[in-house]
């Protein structure tokens, strides 16, 4: 057990009664050796805190009252946190068989350093009347990308205490883009570690936050891409979400008539007319693969 380095998985909640359990189960299933769960609530009012209660003997620590969003509620979690190896995985994610054990195995010796590995995740999309999935298979570590392209995938990613310490807590005023912001800050500190591996399932669903943040969202990846990325970026950045309404209603109407591929295909339009503002088209594709809708 010693030579396992201990991890620390922080769950932030909220709501989320309908899947945490399986998030927990998920966690407890690793049968990792040197394990601590802490769970912050946001003072549910579902039964996720029966279902906590249900668990408490296996939870390391947790507690439901109220706090000041997902950043705070990790940052409650991590200050709590004893482990070598710091994570958060949220409540309706979970963790595929073996992803700690090779997570620890990973780490062993290098715990005092500043380190960061990341791998991929399974997606299954539950927002339909149909369960359909796929994979978020993540990509190299690239410095520059990651100013103006979200790839680090936030549920397949571990670091050492360290790390943590000399990068900082999440900022707080974040509701959408606060693992995007910490993994940037904590890339000028250490360099990130690609595993070509599936660790953690994203999972998409009604109450999914990501697919719920409209205006919000989009506005702060522009202040992400505006403190963070080039000027090139960011006056990219902005083209696309000036002409945003527009692409949503060519995609809605393309819906209507039952064009195949209306998704592709309003890209495709997009990238055609405004060509001229990006120096390749994929460039393009990743802004509004980042936008999103």
């Amino acid at each position: 057990m010693d030579s396992y380095p201990k991890i620390s998985v922080v769950i932030p909640s909220y709501n989320q009664g309908v899947y945490i359990e399986e998030t927990i189960l998920s966690v407890i299933g690793q049968s990792y050796p040197n394990l601590e769960i802490i769970v912050m609530d946001g003072g549910s009012t579902d039964n996720t805190v029966e279902v906590l209660e249900r668990y408490s003997k296996v939870l390391s620590s947790w507690h439901s009252r109220r706090d000041k969003g997902q950043a705070d509620a990790i940052n409650q979690g991590m200050r709590r946190s004893t482990g070598d190896i710091l994570c958060w995985l949220n409540s309706d994610d979970l963790y595929l068989p073996g992803t700690l054990l090779d997570v620890g195995k990973r780490f062993q010796g290098t715990v005092d350093q500043c380190h960061l590995i990341y791998g991929a995740a399974l997606t299954m999309d539950q927002s339909g009347e149909r369960v359909r999935g796929g994979a978020v298979t993540g990509e190299p570590f690239d410095l520059d990308r990651l100013t103006y392209s979200d790839y680090v995938v936030q549920p397949s990613s571990f670091w050492t205490r360290k790390l943590w310490e000399s990068t900082g807590e999440l900022n707080i005023k974040y509701e959408y883009v606060l693992d995007w912001e910490w993994f940037i800050r904590a890339s000028k500190v250490s360099k990130f570690e690609y595993i070509p591996r599936f660790y953690s399932v994203f999972r998409f669903h009604p109450l999914h936050k990501t697919s719920n943040g409209g205006e919000t969202r989009r506005r702060e990846i522009r202040d992400i891409v505006k403190e963070f990325s080039s000027k090139y970026w960011v006056e990219l950045y902005e083209d696309v979400v000036r002409h945003y309404n527009l692409i949503i209603r060519t995609r809605r109407l393309l819906n209507r008539w039952k064009i195949p591929r209306a998704d592709r295909l309003t890209r495709l339009l997009y990238s055609n007319i405004y060509s001229k503002k990006s120096k390749k088209p994929e460039d393009l594709q990743i802004v509004w693969g980042m936008i999103g809708s």
